[in-house]
């Protein structure tokens, strides 16, 4: 088996594709690219919502 790989490989099922082989580089961007894309998406989430969070130093006054 070849250790590089151009193209992705699709492979097919009954006339469909049905899954694809990666070099595993292409993968791991792939993958990190999805993380970044749900973080990116938490992070909105978050921007949007109300939250009860207080300033450090406020919070360093209540506890001393």
């Amino acid at each position: 088996m070849s250790t590089t790989l151009g193209k992705p490989q699709i492979i097919v099922e009954n006339g469909r594709p049905k899954a694809v082989v990666l070099d595993i580089e292409k993968y791991r961007k792939l993958l990190e690219l999805v993380e970044n894309k749900e973080d990116l998406l938490e992070l909105k989430k978050i921007k949007k919502s109300t939250t009860n969070f207080k300033e450090l130093k406020e919070y360093i006054k209540e506890r001393v």
